[in-house]
């Protein structure tokens, strides 16, 4: 083979292997959004199962006062999330946003169940707390701020780009505030279809969370579609049973990831992503949640942990 051959051989051979890292750095549980920007979604249950640690998400035969705790059914196992560096959500706060009076008539009262429950719940948002960095506190009890019912016409379709200029419109007219702690919930109409760049709910996402930046501040959001799909749905769950599954992932996720804080160096998962659509419970109230990974700091075991 020539040296020119050759050349282009490794030339082509590089290329194919920087498009591998690529795709295995964004894979299923991260999408390229409208703007080039990598975003974190949670992939339908059906989308994920090449990926899953089949047999894995069992339990282990640990226990800490009285939880029960399962093996990873993502990434490694046992696993190690990493600390990255960026900073994590201290007294965070959650804001449902209803994009019209239909929406909040069939998701409202879950939802602000769901929330008011979830905060300082054991183990659902005690486990976050090993989380913290110093200085940098995070809290088991997630204030519920008020929550904000739109009065507008469903869209077709809505991409994160058109939700980042909704959300800017509500803080432009007063109508919620824009603070750096708060992730501002977004909940859309039955029958819209939510698209991050190439990606849309239902096919690839049940539900995101991401930020962008306002007046110097770092917003922090989450984007809920409708999960009335085939892809978006389990058996014997509701709609509000769908969603709360989906916010309580988001909600965490969005407080120990917000922007490049801690996940597994190894696999790209989050905290959440580790644990998704295995073990579901029923927290007190009686909304349906998923568990969360506890990376054994603080005391905790490893693993993903249940009542």
């Amino acid at each position: 083979m020539s040296i020119s051959r050759r050349m282009m051989v490794l030339l082509a051979l590089g290329l194919f292997l920087v498009a591998v890292t690529a795709s295995a750095q964004d894979g299923k549980w991260h999408v390229t959004g409208d703007n080039g920007e990598i975003v974190k979604v949670l992939p339908p249950p059906a989308a994920v199962q090449a990926q899953e640690n089949h047999g894995l998400g069992t339990q282990i035969p640990t226990s800490v006062n009285g939880l029960s705790v399962f093996n990873a059914s993502y990434g490694a196992v046992p696993g190690v999330l990493n600390d990255h560096g960026g900073a994590v959500v201290s007294n965070a706060a959650f804001q449902p946003i209803f994009y019209n009076g239909a929406t909040a008539a069939s998701l409202q009262s879950g939802i602000d169940s769901f929330v008011n429950n979830f905060s300082g719940s054991v183990p659902g948002m005690t486990v976050i707390v090993q989380y913290s960095k110093t200085g940098n506190t995070i809290s088991s009890t997630v204030t519920h701020v008020a929550d904000f019912v739109d009065n507008k016409a469903a869209p077709r379709r809505i991409s994160d780009s058109g939700v980042q200029s909704y959300l800017t419109g509500l803080f432009n007219a007063g109508s919620v505030s824009a603070n750096n702690h708060t992730i501002y919930g977004v909940y859309l109409p039955q029958g819209t279809v939510s698209t991050s760049g190439s990606a849309r709910s239902c096919t690839n996402y049940c539900g995101y969370h991401s930020s962008y930046t306002y007046n110097g501040i770092t917003v922090l959001y989450a984007v809920f579609p409708y999960n009335d799909c085939s892809g978006c749905s389990l058996s014997g769950k509701t709609v509000v049973d769908m969603e709360t599954i989906v916010t309580s992932h988001e909600i965490r996720e969005a407080i120990t990831d917000p922007v490049n804080a801690w996940w597994e160096s190894s696999s790209g998962y989050e905290a959440d992503d580790k644990c998704a659509w295995h073990n579901l419970y029923q927290q007190t109230g009686g909304a349906w949640v998923q568990p969360e990974y506890s990376n054994a700091l603080a005391g905790w075991p490893r693993g993903c942990v249940t009542p």
